[in-house]
């Protein structure tokens, strides 16, 4: 091999280690779930590469972002390593007492590439590490001591607990509230004394609403997101206090609850007495409805039968009067009848019934008569009369008779021979 083939290979050679060297510094990948801020190499020009991939860094200067990360203000670990830091966030309640509050919240960095930017630009955070110092955890604390200052220990274990966290969230997305200061009368958590003194309410405005003062996270691109406060660690003096105070309240909550359970025992013994009363009452109202509907049945019943018999009487009585007036009209017809056949013939027929009949009963007498009808002996002479004495008799009765009915027995229209 020649000097100057040498030559060349060891130029190619010294290329080649630059290469490999200088790589690093020319091309630059953006991981997933990161950003990366760049400032060029002679210009000094900012710029940021939002999206995954590989993108031209050209020996300038570039520093990775987080897109998301977790916020840890707890008083075990950071959540980054397994070293036992206690970042909790230390408060004190306007009862003076002192808490340890810790927890966590989800951090959203910028989207765009110019929030991207002024973050470094701007507001001076080279790092996610310096914004979190210097941002996020200022902004929490803030947050946290604010609430703390709006109720007392006391009332942060028990009934504010979900106001606490409710506020907190709320400033975290709106800003810290404007107060108020105003005289109450507070507990003294270790005497338990009532005390007067200044504290902090919200302000609000006319409508009501809370008035809020700026926003640190205002036009920076970042939210905090899943704000969560996992515990209240209180001084131990005033977890006693808490303690003895709740146990206290407790039994003074029991024995309402016993005083109400035994009231409501009351109210429902009453209750069911009335209920039993009206029940008896409601069963009497029944009876009586239905003896009064019994009694109203049976007399409309009655008044039906009533007026049915009074109906069947009339019914009867018109009958009657028409049966009376029809024998009436009958009686008057047949009278009129026998009276114009008794003027027509003088009531022949019937006189000569009656003539025929007596000349019969004196014929059956006469027939059955065992004695002697004339005298055996005869004295002298029988004066002109002639026939025997059965004979005259019968004449004589048949005279009788025939006067007694007024009969003629003289045929109607001859003429008597003289």
């Amino acid at each position: 091999m020649s000097v100057k083939q040498y030559v060349i290979t060891g130029f190619v050679a010294v290329l080649i280690i630059i290469g490999l060297v200088c790589a690093s510094s020319i091309i630059e990948t953006v991981d997933k779930g990161t950003y990366q801020i760049k400032q060029a190499a002679i210009t000094g020009k900012m710029s940021a590469k939002m999206v995954p991939g590989v993108w031209l860094q050209m020996f300038g200067d570039i520093d990775p972002w987080p897109k998301a990360e977790t916020f840890f203000f707890t008083a075990d670990k950071d959540g980054k390593d397994d070293t036992d830091v206690d970042m909790s966030i230390e408060v004190r309640f306007n009862d003076g007492s002192l808490c340890k509050v810790s927890g966590t919240a989800r951090v959203l960095l910028p989207t765009t590439e110019q929030d991207a930017i002024a973050l470094v630009t701007e507001r001076g955070h080279k790092t996610y590490g310096d914004l979190e110092q210097k941002l996020i955890l200022p902004t929490v604390r803030n947050v946290l001591r604010s609430t703390a200052n709006l109720m007392s220990a006391r009332e942060s274990y028990g009934e504010k607990r979900a106001d606490f966290i409710n506020w907190a969230r709320d400033q975290i997305e709106n800003g810290l509230y404007d107060t108020d200061e105003t005289i109450a009368e507070v507990e003294d958590l270790i005497t338990g004394e009532k005390v007067r003194k200044a504290v902090k309410v919200i302000r609000k405005d006319k409508n009501g609403l809370p008035v809020y003062q700026y926003n640190p996270l205002r036009e920076t691109g970042i939210r905090l997101d899943n704000f969560e406060i996992k515990v209240f660690n209180y001084e131990r003096k005033v977890q006693e206090q808490i303690a003895k105070q709740q146990e206290a309240r407790m039994n003074v909550e029991t024995a309402k609850a016993k005083a109400e359970e035994a009231k409501q025992d009351e109210l429902k013994a009453i209750a069911e007495g009335k209920k039993n009363v009206a029940i008896a009452k409601y069963e009497k109202e029944q009876e009586k409805i239905k003896a009064v509907v019994d009694a109203q049945k049976d007399k409309e019943v009655a008044e039906l039968q009533a007026e049915k018999k009074l109906e069947v009487a009339k019914l009867e009585k018109a009958a009657a009067a028409e049966t009376k007036q029809a024998n009436i009209l009958e009686g008057e017809g047949l009278a009129e009848k026998k009276r114009l056949i008794l003027q027509a013939d003088g009531a022949l027929q019937q006189k000569l019934d009656t003539y025929a009949a007596v000349n019969r009963y004196y014929a059956d007498a006469i027939k059955n008569y065992q004695g002697n009808w004339v005298p055996t002996v005869t004295m002298g002479e029988s004066n002109g009369v002639a026939g025997n004495g059965a004979e005259q008799l019968i004449n004589m009765l048949s005279v009788k008779t025939a006067k007694d009915l007024a009969l003629d027995m003289n045929i109607q229209g001859q003429k008597t021979v003289k």
